[in-house]
């Protein structure tokens, strides 16, 4: 693929709107010329079958240790719509290469660019720094903002942009997807006069929200019934039984339950709080969450129950009754015996990411 020809076109352009013609010149404001993005292509980690693309491994998107992507780019006369895949981890494990390939190839097969970030982690060693969470946040934000920047040089559509993840990748779609725009006008830095906005979201196995003093709320028809094992139906008691107190607090950049509570990070948690930011405005979503134990495990193993603590279907419920509360465009499925939920239009999340970008 020749990553020069949309540039060197639109150049061309330019110079023909900016020359004199019979009107004595054009008023027509060109788009700014953005400098080249150098890629080397190297061979894809996975097979592409019958599929023109280019790949190019671990491109720099900012100065963080972990700030960069992978990008597939079909070939194409015209620009292309982009999806972005956040991995998932809890924000302190996990890599960009667990994309799965079948969603890489159905993409590209339909003309369409994928990228696949890594971001910066949380630590959850204590002391816990007092950043959390918003850091892998901003980075992604970051990393959108990178690609629609130069969307020249990768013969992007930056109009049609959508993005999708697992777990902690999901929440940052949503967080994306439902966040104000993060666009600075007057920044010193070109990237980040970008637009964050998207087209639609994805999110596969997610938490409803990262505001974490809501998940009592949220859980507390499945975690009632366990209290006498748990200790409790406080977020925090729960938490620290399935192991996960560490979590909360590094994401949330916080030492202790009054912390988490303080004014301050009242305020940090209210810029994370997925249910609250959405709005009728926002990216359409789609939402996939199981909580049933499809092996048969005891129901009270301690990794079971963290599983379903942190992608229970009562997460995708929230972000439903939340999205119909406001008039956003969903399809959400909530795969559980006791709290089912389901879209009449049986769709999964690449023909929903397709419909809302081409």
């Amino acid at each position: 693929m020749n990553l020069l020809r949309p540039g060197i076109a639109l150049l061309l352009l330019t110079l023909i709107a900016c020359s004199d013609g019979n009107n004595g010149g054009s008023n027509i404001d060109a788009e700014e010329i953005r400098p080249q993005l150098d890629l080397v292509s190297t061979e894809p980690p996975i097979g592409l079958p019958g599929i023109s693309a280019s790949y190019s491994a671990d491109v720099r998107y900012g100065d963080g240790e972990r700030n960069v992507l992978d990008i597939y780019l079909p070939e194409s006369d015209q620009p292309t719509p982009l999806v972005i895949f956040f991995h998932g981890g809890g924000y302190y494990q996990g890599d960009k290469s667990s994309i799965i390939a079948d969603d890489i190839r159905a993409f590209l097969g339909a003309g369409i660019a994928i990228a696949t970030i890594n971001y910066s982690f949380i630590d959850l060693n204590s002391p816990y720094d007092d950043v959390g969470v918003i850091k892998p946040l901003e980075d992604s934000a970051r990393a959108l903002q990178f690609l629609r920047y130069h969307h020249q040089s990768l013969n992007l559509d930056p109009e049609q942009v959508a993005s999708y993840g697992i777990s902690a990748g999901a929440s940052t779609s949503l967080w994306l997807g439902t966040h104000d725009d993060l666009a600075d006008p007057d920044n010193a830095d070109p990237v980040l006069r970008e637009s964050s906005r998207l087209q639609a979201v994805a999110a596969l196995y997610t938490q409803g929200t990262l505001n974490i003093l809501r998940w009592e709320e949220i859980l507390a028809p499945a975690v009632e019934s366990l209290a006498p094992f748990l200790g409790g139906t406080d977020i925090l008691t729960v938490a620290t039984k399935l192991g996960a107190g560490p979590l909360l607090f590094a994401a949330t950049g916080t030492d202790s339950v009054a912390e988490m509570n303080s004014p301050e990070k009242l305020a940090y948690m209210e810029n994370i709080d997925i249910l609250g930011l959405m709005d009728a405005g926002d990216a359409p979503i789609y939402a996939r969450n199981y909580s049933s134990d499809p092996g048969g495990n005891d129901p009270l193993d301690p990794l079971v129950l963290l599983d379903s603590f942190l992608h229970h279907a009562l997460h995708v419920i929230a972000l439903f009754d939340r999205a119909q509360e406001v008039g956003l465009e969903n399809v959400m499925y909530a795969i559980d015996p006791k709290f089912p939920l389901t879209d009449p239009s049986g769709e999964d999340h690449i023909s929903f990411l397709k419909r809302h970008i081409q």
